[in-house]
């Protein structure tokens, strides 16, 4: 059993604590505490022993040491008649209880243009380190961190189970705790600005939606240029479109539709590469979001105009003229990006449930390529694959899509079967009457079975780039040699979800 004779309480909530403190003076037990919930509990005739008088070390730094001290975790980890004497050694209790609940660091998230100090001062240290102390010495004192839980104790004295149960407990909410914290480092490293900007909904009417950004956004979703605030689906879009476009070093245009791709090329020019991304798939560009990664001219701003309805341009800068063209168009929102080779955590929150991963910033130039057919690709259709590829990696899986001279013909996407999504990227190119034949055709992923091959030659694909890696690979060589196709393995998969 498990006596308590010494209780340390430091509560952030007070819910609960004077009804817990009265039941421990009742059977007479000593009481530390520090700070405020000193303070509260004095206030309410519950006598306690000032956590600094106890040391002998007054708090620092505004509070932020205080129960940081030998005598506080010595009497917490002591290990009964083990440690007693030298417990005694240093003129400390043997503390029995450990009542900490945590500075609130959720709730202070959660609130709306919070700063990154009054985040960093809600991140608990002496709340932690006591309670975990506690809990590791389960068998000798008894933890508590909610107070759910203030009703399960017993002065008079309590069971290793019982106090293992509240350790176990402990555990968990420390663990919590330090989870919210690490996702909120990720997300915003430290020394940047950050702002948080209410949206009108998310992706649709009933959801409520935020956008944040730092110093480190790739784009000014903040400060457009002209147009509407950003909605939800605006800083999706744009993100996708500088992606993409951000593979290419010469002029180059992406049109993005619900964060996939219906238009890409690279061309000698930005307004010659732009034509071509919008010949791809006008209907599917109606509405969407145009990403360019030189500046805007004039020239340009007329074209996209006259040629389509357009929610965003993203560039690294816009000539004058254009934006008084553009100014014609008052919606349209013209944001400012700029080119980064920053290392982006990427992160998702669903159910409760946090997932993060580094961006994915492998390029042609980290393949490994291999031409594992018969017949070789030339320089130009090489280029063209390689072009096919880049794309390839910003659309969702699974992704087929194919090029010729550095523009694309058709974008399969986001389908549950590869070879639908190439009967997809096929029948996008019939539609707008353009040619395939002796096109590249590149797969975010490794072919199952040759009948993505097959499909290809029927439609006239003279060209294949693809990670490779399945078990029926020779089987797709083999369908590659007897169409007299060429194809290339990378090594490198492309997923996108």
């Amino acid at each position: 059993m498990i006596e308590i004779k010494t209780a340390l309480i430091s509560v952030y909530k007070k819910d609960g604590v004077l009804e817990l403190a009265q039941k421990l003076q009742s059977h007479n037990v000593k009481i530390i505490s520090s700070g405020g919930t000193a303070s509260f509990l004095r206030e309410n005739d519950i006598p306690v022993i000032e956590v600094s008088d106890y040391t002998g070390s007054p708090e620092m730094f505004d509070g932020r040491v205080k129960t940081l001290h030998p005598k506080i975790h010595a009497g917490i980890l002591a290990r009964g008649k083990t440690d007693e004497e030298q417990l005694c050694d240093i003129g400390a209790d043997k503390i029995d209880l450990v009542v900490v609940n945590l500075y609130p660091f959720e709730e202070e998230l959660n609130k709306t243009n919070v700063s990154e100090d009054d985040l960093i001062e809600k991140i608990d240290i002496g709340g932690p380190a006591m309670l975990r102390a506690a809990a590791k010495n389960f068998k000798n004192t008894v933890s508590v961190c909610s107070p759910e839980h203030y009703h399960k104790i017993k002065p008079e004295g309590m069971s290793v189970e019982e106090s293992r149960n509240l350790a176990g407990y402990v555990f968990a909410t420390t663990t919590a705790y330090d989870s919210l914290v690490h996702g909120w480092l990720h997300q915003h490293p430290i020394a940047t600005s950050e702002f948080k900007q209410e949206l009108r909904y998310g992706e649709n009417p009933h959801q409520k939606a935020s956008v944040t950004v730092n110093e480190n956004s790739p784009i000014d979703f903040l400060n457009p240029l002209q147009g509407k605030a950003v909605s939800y689906n605006n800083v999706n879009d744009a993100l996708a479109a500088w992606a993409c476009v951000s593979e290419f070093v010469e002029p180059a245009v992406c049109i993005v539709k619900h964060a996939n791709p219906c238009g890409v090329s690279e061309s000698s020019t930005l307004l010659q590469a732009y034509k071509n991304a919008f010949l791809t798939d006008p209907t599917s560009a109606f509405g969407g979001v145009i990403a360019l990664n030189e500046t805007l001219s004039h020239e340009l701003a007329k074209s996209i105009i006259d040629k389509q309805f357009v929610e965003v341009i993203i560039a690294p800068a816009f000539e004058d003229d254009a934006k008084k063209i553009l100014a014609t168009k008052p919606n349209i929102r013209l944001l400012i990006s700029k080119q980064t080779k920053k290392k982006y955590l990427e992160t998702k929150s669903m159910f409760s449930v946090d997932l993060s991963q580094t961006s994915d910033l492998v390029t042609p130039n980290d393949y490994e390529i291999s031409v594992v057919s018969t017949l070789k690709p030339n320089e130009s259709e090489l280029e063209d694959l390689m072009f096919a590829m880049k794309v390839a990696k910003h659309v969702k899986s699974n992704a087929i899509v194919l090029a010729k001279n550095k523009m694309t013909l058709g974008i399969g996407a986001g389908q549950m079967s590869r070879v639908v999504s190439t009967k997809i990227a096929l029948m996008k190119a019939k539609e707008e009457g353009l040619d395939v034949l002796g096109c590249a055709l590149a797969s975010d992923a490794f072919f199952p079975f040759r009948d993505n091959i097959d499909l290809a030659a029927t439609g006239g694909i003279k060209h294949v780039i693809q990670p490779g890696g399945s078990v029926r690979d020779q089987e797709v060589i083999d369908a590659i040699n007897e169409y007299d196709m060429s194809m290339c393995v990378t090594g490198i998969r492309h997923f996108k979800h």
